[in-house]
């Protein structure tokens, strides 16, 4: 081990337990010291990636990188005008002109099935669900669903089960959830994640859908693995992004000075993609390339019947079946 690298490791004994030294642009050059950079030298020509909330920040970020390898890149946006504004400009960026644009608002399920049902891919690769809210007040889905959940979750869900025949048609398939370090701060809660308690507060909403999320993230991995398709939770840290400038403005005059670029805040999201050695290690939970614990605050760890509480609740407001995950893999193996 370099010196270089063994500095960062004890700096990382020491800062990361202070979460801003761990989440912020000096915990990622730091982490980034045992990165293997050759890891992302892969030429992904005939693979599909699709990524949700592909327009601007870290789904943005996504997309470039995935592009740039070769990729044939699917921004799954609800806003046609700026989702095509910024496929223009990856397409010059990267002179890859096999991104697409496909309008879908994963947080209405009408527009899921509609997708799901006129979209002529055969094969899915990679799967970022990378499309997220955090509202400053209540609002519902078209479904009677709060929008934080509908956006974050269960629209997600439903998105990936519609998907899910296509997925183990691709090569080394992979699904990337994209969750938040704040997280951690939350228990998971039923009753909390679908009619939030007390005055609507946007920041716990948000922090408790993405527990959820890695919930969720871990338990479709087990189901799957007989598949062949890889499921992967992640955290990008504190990165500079428009949706954290819009919808918690107070965070980041705070501490823009010390956020992640986009760039930054997506590489394990990228790395996920990528790398074909992460695809062995389905459902854990990844912070800047490498595993880390899901509860890091006492009195956050749910039950199993907890966990089983939400997984089935989420599936019947997506309106499918817990069962939809093997019955393709079941109807393979008659």
């Amino acid at each position: 081990m370099s010196f270089t690298r063994l500095l960062a490791s004890v700096g990382d004994l020491v800062l990361d337990p202070s979460i801003v030294f761990s989440f912020d642009r000096t915990g990622f050059n730091r982490h980034k010291q045992s990165f293997i950079h050759s890891d992302l030298d892969v030429d992904m020509t005939g693979r599909v990636c699709a990524v949700t909330g592909a327009n601007s920040g870290l789904g943005k970020a996504t997309a470039k990188a995935f592009a740039q390898r070769g990729a044939e890149v699917w921004m799954l946006c609800r806003n046609q005008e700026r989702a095509e504004k910024a496929r223009d400009e990856l397409v010059d960026e990267t002179g890859n002109a096999q991104i697409h644009v496909a309008i879908v608002d994963v947080g209405d399920l009408d527009s899921v099935r509609s997708f799901i049902e006129s979209w002529r891919v055969t094969a899915v690769d990679v799967l970022v669900h990378n499309a997220g809210v955090l509202p400053n007040q209540r609002t519902d889905s078209p479904q009677g669903i709060e929008t934080t959940l509908s956006i974050n979750l269960v629209g997600p869900l439903a998105l990936t089960a519609g998907l899910n025949k296509r997925l183990q048609a691709g090569k080394k398939p992979r699904i990337i959830w994209v969750s938040s370090g704040g997280m951690y701060s939350q228990k998971l809660r039923l009753d909390h994640l679908e009619t939030p308690p007390g005055k609507f507060d946007g920041v716990k909403a948000y922090a408790r859908t993405k527990r959820a999320m890695v919930v969720a993230s871990a338990r479709l991995a087990n189901e799957l693995k007989h598949t062949g398709i890889a499921v992967h939770c992640m955290h990008p840290g504190w990165a500079n992004t428009k949706g954290v400038r819009d919808s918690i403005p107070g965070f980041w005059k705070v501490t823009r000075m010390i956020l992640r670029s986009p760039e930054e805040g997506a590489d394990t999201i990228v790395w996920l993609g990528v790398n074909d050695q992460a695809h062995d290690q389905s459902g854990l939970f990844w912070f800047d390339r490498q595993p880390r614990s899901t509860h890091l605050l006492p009195g956050t760890q749910a039950t199993q019947a907890a966990r089983d509480e939400v997984w089935l609740r989420i599936h019947e407001l997506a309106g499918i079946s817990p069962l939809e995950w093997t019955k393709h893999n079941q109807q393979e193996s008659t």
